[in-house]
């Protein structure tokens, strides 16, 4: 039987030693080492019975469901039929049991299929119709391919990715004006608003439940009403649960995904409270972000109040995620994150926040889904963008029915403890205010040190091993020393320095950068400066050996540049025609609550973190603020009118640069600004499902507030349908800004509640022919002073490079000996202006012998062997030659789910097999010896490519010949590794040529090949060198030519077969052109001369 498709990021629990009900996505945790799990080496057997995976089925989940089966109408849903699903409804409770029942029938018919009971270990309904269950390789294989299945998703995990961030996003407005539009104008209630009746749903790592931030009564007084009714909870919080007693009016309920689905808590070197306490901090700090209380807080001496975006909102905390106790990553099992979404819808949840990775491939992950259906239900989810940036396309959650949000500063910048040096004269400006760093594992300050102290430099801050000996008693009585680094350790210096009565320690620097000492065993507080405030320090006191110095016991508070750019935040292009990130929020040094290091016993800690993980929530508790404002509004139009009224101040990480849309999305939030918008954007489950590029779908149709064309060739075209907001008509103007285009109605007007739609056209015909990225703006102004706010709508568009077509790649024609004749073909330009051409009569040029790019295909299977396993699962497809062929290169697309192919694996092996009756005649593992030809090299080696998991081989460059003759041959490209995690897996492909793909698993199926019927084949692009021309073609015309944009020409092949011996004959027609992915193509003509 085949192995079994598996996607990007999925790490397979294949090496459990007992089934673990379910898991998540940080590959390494969870273990590969054999003998170390299982005591010997695992059989293949015992290999299959290893793993978790989810099911889905065909039918609609609740969230979705239209009423289509007799008898079974659809929910009922609040605010006029375009609000959130009424989960609560008796119609919404019998089809969810409806569903309940047919999942039991389809694991019986499943059951009996596979000779064994399937028993479930969780079942959903909500957003996602299907279970969780345990499944061999092959079981998952089957059960692919079974009636009413719509998804087998393996096992994987996914990492976890305030005072002044409310204000700066224009929450405070919001909380003392509400919408700020007059009585009557406004879609919901009038007045104040702080997410008051709004229920937050946060799946992250749960929350710390004593923290003020979560409190039932706030510092001013106001005590949040239970949407369920006074002391009903949901979740663990209910009677004779691990967190009765722990809930309140302002945090309602909690769940465990973790304890409950996975055996996490049962591994000493993973960390998880039972129940929702959170064991990282990570969860504690987004919920207070998103809708955390007006509270006070102490942070590094500093006292403040902080406060979430929507401080009267209520919480749920479904904790999906866990830490890992050996570098403290928080890791979020999918299986875990899918049922915290199910359970979130079910609760009825306003908004869900989701500051955790994924999301890269929309239509086909689970939570990508459940998000989508949690929309079609009513409920917002707003997602981190990812923190791998500044590279471009590191984006994750990039599904158009998510808003995803990038990470900026906010203005406020670290809390930092100082010198400042008091005397005998004003410092240089440069020492108005050092920045300290404060030494790790020692003693902290608990008391100011005063102006009045001596600051005293070490007489051998110059020698390279200053401090390391004991200095002259009574060196620094009294004062803060000055020591430099170098030689012994921070401690031995500090101990030494205090042992001449230094009070406190500076360790300046010996190298430019940063320095962060440990100081084990010392007893005064210890700081650490820059190599250049150490010399400052050193010049300032040797002209004055008077100085004098103060170090507060509270931090400075530093600014930055508001808006600028994080330089971890994930960048677009997405990979397809869909601009994200969505939208910027502040990300930087947030200051929010955390957990501490057990469940109780830090409720009053705050800390600064930073990542999309903090802007996210930002995003979230604005739409909970719209959300109470607009409550009929839907999630794509709260979406859409953060989005448009986003401020257009976003910077690069340089803090000069101005950041386009692939770094910003729309811009900065302003939901003050957003709580006015006098236009909105809808969109439909069924137009998000069809935009699926990989079914043929246009993600640049959907009726999104931005718009993305990476082929706008001379011309391109958006329609974009808007929503009027207001109780009364309203005139609007639109314009295009930054791009040549227009609007197919400049002026526009708006009844109540009217629609209208706008088309854009960009002209795009004086861009470069580069697929470089250009941007514009649609803007909508209304007429009037009307308070409405501007709204803008980002455009981004590139013209691809010259791209050569031929109609065939082949011609043939038949002619007498003696005679002459012709054939033609026709070249075009499918890509950007202009496409030059000409014709190459000599030489050599490289012919494109397969071709199945992977395009938007998600899945693949392994193809490598594991040496801690000592056995290995193989993936082959086929090729054909016509001509005899020496082979140039060789490209196979994969990924893998542990470390990158370049240090994952150990060695990589490219294999040719003959044919042996429509499958390879050997596979590596049990013949190797049937290939006609192999090599295998380190990931490294001469003429070999990895770069994103792509494995690439240039045969010369590799010092390999392979010629080979006409016939059908298949192709094998493996990798060998540790473990499971790091093998490589190979893409499939749309595009097949031939036979399909061919998959083996020797150690359990046997030598024998199976086809996978799944897709056409795999993602492999073979090329062969053949000789340009032949003398018995005698021209081809015209010999040179150029095209614009979707130009083309007739190309004459003329023929003489003079001197040609009757029989078979073929040659190629090569043509060498100025587009930069094939330079060079070719026609092969094959030429039959008959008798005279």
């Amino acid at each position: 039987m085949a192995a079994p498709d598996v996607q990007p990021h999925q790490t397979s629990r294949m090496l459990m030693t007992t089934l673990r009900k379910t898991g998540g996505h940080a590959v390494s945790v969870l273990c590969l080492a054999v003998a170390g799990l299982f005591g010997s080496a695992a059989t293949a057997q015992e290999v299959e019975q290893q793993q978790t995976y989810i099911i889905g089925f065909t039918e609609a989940p609740v969230a979705t469901y239209r009423g289509e089966i007799a008898n079974l109408p659809a929910p009922p849903r609040k605010g006029e039929g375009r609000g959130k699903v009424d989960f609560n409804s008796p119609a919404a409770k019998a089809y969810a049991q409806s569903l309940k029942v047919r999942q039991g029938v389809k694991l019986d018919t499943y059951s009996r299929a596979l000779g064994r009971t399937i028993e479930p270990v969780a079942d959903m309904q909500h957003v996602f119709n299907g279970v969780i269950t345990s499944l061999s390789l092959q079981e998952a294989e089957r059960l692919r391919a079974e009636p009413g299945v719509a998804l087998v998703e393996a096992y994987r995990e996914y990492t976890l990715d305030t005072d002044v961030g409310p204000r700066h996003i224009g929450a405070e407005e919001v909380w003392n004006t509400g919408s700020g539009l007059p009585p009557g104008l406004s879609s919901g209630p009038s007045g104040p608003a702080r997410g008051e009746g709004v229920v937050f749903g946060i799946v992250d790592s749960g929350v710390n439940f004593g923290s003020p931030s979560f409190a039932e009564v706030d510092i001013d007084g106001f005590r949040h009403s239970n949407p369920l009714g006074e002391g009903n909870y949901l979740g663990t919080c209910a009677a004779g649960g691990p967190d009765e007693g722990r809930c309140n009016a302002k945090l309602i309920g909690g769940y465990d995904f973790i304890c409950t689905l996975t055996t996490v808590c049962q591994d000493p070197a993973l960390l998880e409270f039972p129940g929702f306490s959170d064991e990282n901090g990570h969860g504690s700090h987004t919920a207070s972000t998103a809708a955390g209380n007006r509270r006070q807080a102490t942070f590094r001496g500093v006292d403040l109040e902080i406060s979430g975006v929507a401080p009267r909102g209520n919480i749920i905390a479904y904790d999906a995620c866990y830490t890992r106790l050996s570098d403290g990553a928080g890791l979020c099992p999918n299986v875990s994150t899918l049922a915290a979404i199910n359970q979130a819808v079910a609760d009825g949840v306003d908004v869900i926040n989701f500051s955790i990775s994924g999301g890269t491939f929309p239509w086909n992950e689970a939570n990508s889904l459940a998000f989508l259906a949690a929309s079609d239900a009513g409920i917002f989810v707003s997602a981190s963008a990812g923190n791998s940036g500044p590279g471009a396309g590191t984006l994750g959650h990039v599904e158009p029915w998510v808003a995803s949000v990038a990470a900026a500063q906010h203005g406020r910048g670290g809390f930092n403890q100082v010198l400042r040096i008091t005397g005998p004269v004003a410092p240089p400006a440069n020492l108005v205010q050092v920045v300290l760093t404060p030494g790790s594992n020692g003693v902290a300050q608990v008391a100011d040190i005063p102006g009045t102290t001596p600051l005293r430099v070490s007489p051998g801050i110059n020698t390279g091993n200053d401090g390391c000996n004991a200095f002259a008693p009574g060196q620094f009585a009294g004062a803060i020393a000055v020591v430099r680094r170098g030689t012994c350790s921070f401690s031995i210096k500090t101990n030494n320095a205090t042992a001449a009565g230094a009070i406190a320690v500076i360790i300046a620097n010996n190298a430019a950068g940063a320095l962060s000492p440990s100081v084990p065993g010392t007893t005064v507080p210890v700081y650490a400066v820059t190599q250049a405030d150490g010399n400052a320090l050193r010049d300032f006191t040797t002209a004055n050996p008077g100085a004098t110095a103060a170090i507060p016991v509270a931090a400075a508070i530093f600014p930055n540049t508001p808006d600028a750019l994080a330089a971890f935040s994930s960048r677009g292009p997405s990979g397809f025609d869909l601009l994200k990130p969505d939208i910027t929020g502040p990300g930087v040094q947030v200051l929010a609550a955390v957990a501490g290091p057990a469940p109780t016993g830090s409720e009053d800690i705050v800390n600064l973190l930073s990542g999309t993980s903090m802007s996210s929530p930002h995003n979230a508790g604005a739409a909970g603020l719209l959300r109470q404002l607009h409550p009929s509004w839907t999630p794509a139009e709260i979406k859409s009118a953060l989005m448009m009224t986003a401020a257009q101040t976003v910077l690069l990480q340089d803090q000069v640069t101005p950041a386009d849309p692939w770094a910003a999305g729309a811009g900065r939030i302003q939901v003050d600004q957003a709580a006015k918008a006098g236009l909105v954007l809808a969109e439909t489950t069924a137009n998000y499902l069809a935009a699926n590029p990989a079914t043929g779908g246009d993600p640049s149709a959907l009726n999104l507030a931005s718009m993305a064309q990476s082929r706008c060739i001379l011309s391109c075209e958006f329609q974009r349908t808007f929503r009027a907001t207001r109780a009364n008509q309203r005139n609007w103007d639109a314009r295009i800004e930054g791009l040549n285009g227009s609007v197919d109605k400049p002026r526009f007007n708006l009844g109540a509640s009217g629609v209208g739609t706008l088309k854009v056209t960009i002209d795009s015909s004086s861009l470069p022919s580069d697929g470089s990225w250009h941007f514009g703006t649609l803007v909508l102004t209304e007429r009037g002073d009307t308070g409405s706010p501007e709204l803008r709508l980002p455009i981004a568009v590139a013209v691809p490079a010259p791209e050569v077509a031929l109609s065939a790649s082949e011609v043939s024609l038949s002619l007498p000996a003696g005679a002459s004749g012709s054939t033609t073909v026709d070249i075009s330009n499918i890509g950007g202006p202009t496409l030059d051409f000409a014709i190459n009569d000599s030489g050599s040029a490289l012919r494109s012998v397969l071709s199945q790019p992977r395009g938007a295909v998600n899945n693949g299977t392994r193809s490598g062997f594991i040496t801690d396993l000592g056995f290995g699962l193989y993936a082959s497809d086929d090729f054909v030659l016509g001509d005899t062929t020496s082979i140039a290169s060789l490209l196979a697309e994969g990924f893998t789910q542990g470390a990158v192919v370049t240090t994952g694996a150990q060695a990589l092996t490219w294999s040719v097999y003959p044919d042996a009756g429509g499958s390879p005649a050997g596979n590596p593992e049990t013949n190797p010896g049937a290939a006609v030809w192999t090599y295998t090299s380190a990931p490294n080696g001469p003429g070999v490519g990895t770069a994103n998991n792509i494995i690439t081989l240039n045969l010369a460059a590799a010092g390999q010949n392979l010629t080979l003759p006409p016939g059908r041959y298949w192709v094998v490209v493996h990798s060998r590794t540790a473990t499971v995690a790091n093998n490589w897996i190979w893409f499939f492909s749309n595009s097949g040529n031939g036979s399909p793909a061919r998959t083996v698993f020797p150690a359990s199926t046997g030598p024998n090949w199976a086809p996978n019927a799944n897709f056409a084949g795999l993602a492999v692009q073979i090329e062969g060198a053949v000789a340009c021309g032949a003398p018995w073609i005698s021209g081809v015309a015209p010999a040179s030519g150029n095209l614009g944009a979707n130009g083309s020409e007739t190309l004459t092949i003329s023929v003489d077969t003079t001197g040609l011996a009757v029989g078979e004959h073929s040659a190629f027609v090569c043509i060498d052109s100025n587009d930069p992915a094939s330079p060079q193509v070719t026609v092969r003509v094959a030429l039959t001369v008959t008798a005279p």
